[in-house]
């Protein structure tokens, strides 16, 4: 991974060698896990099921994109996610639905600084 990229993807919030020492420095695995986030199904399952008021699902949903998130190095929208579940787990309902704009413009934020 050259410099730039580096630079880019800490600029857009991924903490780039705390996850390559979860990947034991291999950039190439890294590279994969990044562009696998693209086509991660648990943040629309997020975002559906709880549109759809469906909290087992959304919990679920929050938890793997949690374990995702950390695995790629994204702390921030990790602990939006970590605090989102708890609100589910909670059944506060409002407060869980309620954070899915900030959510949501993470997310983006992150599949655009990948796809960059």
């Amino acid at each position: 991974m050259d410099q730039a990229k580096k630079m880019r993807l800490e600029a857009g919030g991924i903490m780039v060698d705390e996850a390559l020492e979860r990947f034991m420095g291999n950039e190439a695995m890294l590279e994969r896990y990044l562009q696998k986030f693209l086509n991660e199904k648990s943040y629309a399952l997020l975002r559906d099921s709880l549109a759809a008021s469906d909290w087992e699902t959304a919990g679920r949903a929050a938890h793997t994109l949690k374990s995702v998130c950390g695995s790629i190095g994204c702390a921030a929208m990790q602990k939006l996610v970590i605090l989102q579940e708890s609100h589910i787990r909670a059944g506060e309902w409002k407060e869980a639905v309620d954070m899915m704009p900030e959510i949501a413009s993470s997310y983006e934020n992150l599949c655009n600084v990948i796809r960059a």
